[in-house]
């Protein structure tokens, strides 16, 4: 029984230890502004991250970190004190993976690959605790059960989207040099338009097929239109050579004078053709 123990308690070590390579290989590659992971779910989750997704992978290093330390010290040190440590730190991990899991299935409809590499490493460690015999991790498999059930009760994955109210809104991406000159465009005109972060938005977009940044969403009482790419924005935006005042904010009456241009204009680009737009989940710069 003992050797059964120290057999599966290595195991836990050696999962451990590649998690911590795992996230230093992430971390290295962020330092030169790449990623192991290059779904669109990344690039969600990273977008939406308060400090940026470097804070995510830094939680997940100190973690295994945290968990190879612990390990090494109950199985070579004979410091079983330790053994408590491990099991909440679990427990807090597969909870928090429950957020992520049902952040991805439930909010943004899309899945981050970095994410899931992630949950497996923390799946296989609490079974492996369970396997040693401490019970104990059942509350952290308890817990991201929760947390999944709780996100699919309040966040349905057909819900209805919603986008802002205003008649103009922009969906662009940080990492898209096309969106911060056409932005810089906008601004010089004084034309008043609502900027939103693609992320939030790129699942429903990419059902109705656009996977590009800049693009433009026109909510005018009879005119519901998408426009990709500077090109056809500018175009909508800037063919009239006055100045447009849009309403987009309370206390702004003056009348909408952008121009109504023929409907050929409205087809967004063809992906083939990426001429002065980026791919949402491609850096751009």
């Amino acid at each position: 029984m003992q050797q059964h123990r120290k057999i599966i308690g290595n195991v836990f070590l050696s999962i451990a230890l590649l998690g911590v390579f795992f996230f230093l290989v992430e971390l290295i590659f962020q330092s030169f502004g790449r990623s192991i992971c290059q779904t669109e779910g990344c690039r969600v989750v990273s977008q939406h991250a308060r400090f940026g997704d470097i804070s995510i992978i830094l939680i997940g290093l100190v973690t295994c970190a945290l968990l190879s330390f612990f390990s090494f010290l109950t199985l070579y040190r004979n410091r079983t004190e330790f053994e408590k440590y491990i099991n909440l730190i679990l427990v807090v991990s597969l909870a928090a993976e429950g957020y992520f899991a049902g952040y991805q299935a439930f909010s943004i409809n899309a899945a981050c690959f970095f994410c899931l590499i992630t949950l497996g490493i923390f799946l296989t460690l609490g079974m492996l605790r369970l396997l040693y015999g401490e019970t104990n991790v059942l509350a952290g498999f308890l817990s991201f059960a929760v947390v999944l059930a709780l996100f699919y009760l309040v966040l349905p994955a057909e819900r209805t989207v919603t986008f802002p109210e205003d008649e103009l809104i922009l969906f662009y991406s940080k990492e898209c040099k096309y969106c911060t000159e056409l932005m810089k465009e906008v601004d010089a005109h004084k034309i008043r338009i609502t900027h939103v972060l693609v992320g939030e938005y790129s699942g429903f977009l990419k059902q109705i097929g656009i996977e590009h940044v800049p693009t433009l969403y026109v909510n005018r009482q009879n005119q519901k239109i998408f426009l990709t790419g500077t090109e056809a924005i500018g175009q909508y935006l800037f063919a009239n050579k006055t100045k447009p005042a849009v309403k987009t904010v309370p206390g702004i009456t003056e009348p909408n004078r952008l121009p109504i241009l023929n409907d050929t204009l409205f087809n967004t680009l063809n992906a083939s053709d990426d001429k002065g737009m980026c791919k949402e989940t491609e850096k751009c710069d």
